[in-house]
This record gives structure tokens, sequence and C-alpha cells, in this order.
């Protein structure tokens, strides 16, 4: 079916939003033709609030009109121009509303559907959609990048529950526990350790129950960092070092020499000797040794 639409220009659901897709009103307009048998058939649609009307037209023909009012949802007023003087019973018109109501939404949704989706492509959380028996639907592409991880590498992850296990199966396992839970609202908190020593802060989310749609559950992954930049945030934080002193404290954990860390951190070898001086006084320490055993002691009583 070819569609004539008036100005050339396309319909606009909203003045931010993007036009009707044209199959949608072509199959409309197809059912108005199966329905009533007009040779032409012309569909006009008026947003509500001052938007540009537009108009759509199938078939051929010319001469009297017959003008029939559409119920078309909260966002607009539509009428059909319908050619050879034809009439529709009650019936006929209540069904046309609704079926023109349906594509309006069914447009509209995919509308929101495709902002939502370009949202969750753009955050730098790893985030992914789960079905009721525990397939993916939705990776976004930093979850892809940690699925492919998993294919690659077999990346393996645990938290203090779970153990050592390829990522995939232990997201499956808190996928299951969560899906499975009694309560009307599920959520799990907590972190996953992946063997290479990164940190991610994961929250598996079963999605509120309705009756027009299966279970689902949305798990979100967040990079924190490593274990040892954790501990090490924790412990500056505790003993209430400063910016300079935690990043000491960070470069000597990597088993950095004074030399080195004055290297990395732009400063001469004698303002590192005096950092760690701090270091030892705020820690009750006396040598390297000793503050990273306390260190150590401290991570092993988290």
């Amino acid at each position: 079916m070819n569609i004539e639409m008036g100005a050339n220009q396309p319909l606009l659901l909203k003045p931010t939003c993007p036009s009707v897709g044209e199959a949608g009103i072509a199959n409309f307009l197809s059912l108005v033709q199966a329905l009533v048998p007009v040779d032409r058939v012309e569909l006009n649609l008026e947003p509500v609030g001052g938007a540009e009307a537009r108009s759509y037209v199938a078939g051929n023909g010319a001469g009297p009109s017959e003008t029939v009012v559409l119920e078309a949802g909260p966002d607009f007023k539509a009428a059909l121009q319908l050619s050879r003087g034809a009439r529709l019973g009650d019936g006929t018109v209540s069904l046309l509303s609704g079926a023109l109501t349906t594509v309006l939404d069914h447009h509209r949704l995919i509308g929101q559907t495709s902002i939502l989706r370009a949202a969750l492509d753009t955050t730098s959380s790893s985030i992914l959609l789960f079905d009721g028996r525990g397939d993916i639907v939705y990776a976004n592409p930093p979850a892809d990048e940690l699925l492919s991880l998993q294919t690659e590498d077999e990346l393996l992850a645990e938290t203090d529950d779970e153990p050592r296990q390829p990522l995939f199966s232990l997201l499956g396992s808190l996928v299951e526990r969560t899906a499975g839970s009694a309560a009307s609202t599920a959520v799990w908190k907590g972190r996953l350790r992946t063997a290479d020593g990164r940190l991610l802060a994961c929250e598996v989310s079963r999605l509120p129950r309705r009756e027009t749609r299966a279970d689902a559950v949305v798990v979100l992954m967040q990079p924190i960092g490593t274990e040892s930049e954790i501990l090490v945030d924790d412990f500056s934080s505790n003993h209430g070092l400063s910016r300079r002193e935690h990043e000491v404290l960070q470069l000597l954990v990597e088993g950095a020499t004074t030399v080195t860390i004055a290297d990395r951190l732009g400063i001469s070898p004698h303002t590192v000797r005096d950092h760690l001086k701090h270091l030892y006084r705020k820690t009750e320490t006396s040598s390297r040794s000793e503050l990273l055993g306390l260190l150590s002691r401290a991570n092993r009583s988290v």
C-alpha cells in the first residue's frame, strides 16, 4: 500500500518525539478499507498540545467525503475522511478507535524502549536482564565485555557466601536464588571478587511480579576498584591518612621502592621518606614490613 502524507513530513507524537512508523499507519488504513468498501481513506491526526497536525491518505478517489471522529488516546485527536459518503456503525467506529489507539501506543512504547536502551547502553555499569528461565535477554556493552572475558579467559569470581567459579555460573546462582525467593520483592546485594583482583558491587533484583509479565531478574554490576585499592582506602580512612600518604601506602602495597614511589608521584625520595615517617607515626608502626603486616591483619579481620 502506498501512503501519502500531508506536507510530506513525519507525524509527531509530541514535539520532541520520533515520527509514527508508516507500517503501523499502513496496517490501520488497510483495516479501514477491509471493513468499509471505499476507494480512498484519509486519516487526520492532531497532537494535543499544539503540534502540527498530519494526514495520511491511502487509495484514490474523489467526491463527497464522510468525517468519522475516532478515539485515539490522550495524546491525539483523530478523524477519518471516507469517500463515497460511506457510513460506519458504532461497533466499527469503536473497533477502529481501539486499533488506532493500539498503533499509537505501540509506537510510543517503541520510542520509550529505544530511549531506555540508549541510556542503559551508555552507562558504565554492567546491566543484565534475565527471564524467568535464567536466560539472558539483554546485556549492555559493559556486561557484554564481562561475558566475553568469561568466554575467552574463563573469568572466575566469588562472593562471601559463594565459592570461586566461572562468573556466569555465579551470576546464574544468584539469579536463581533471587527469582526463587518467596518474598514479594527480592534483592541480593554484595561484592563480587574476580580472580584477577577486581571488585564489583553487585545488585540482583527480581522485578515486581505482574499478571501480565513473566518473572524477570536484573543484575547490576559496578566496578569499585581492586581488593588492594579498597583495602588501602579503608585503612587510610581508619587511620586518618592524607591523600599523599594514601598514595604512598598504595604504592608500598604494590611493592614499589622509595625511588619508584618518588618517580611515580613526581616528588623527591627525601619527601617520600618524610611521608613514610608520618605513616609510621599515625599507624604506630616503625618499618615498612610492620606497616604492611598491620594492613594485612586489617584485611583478614574484615
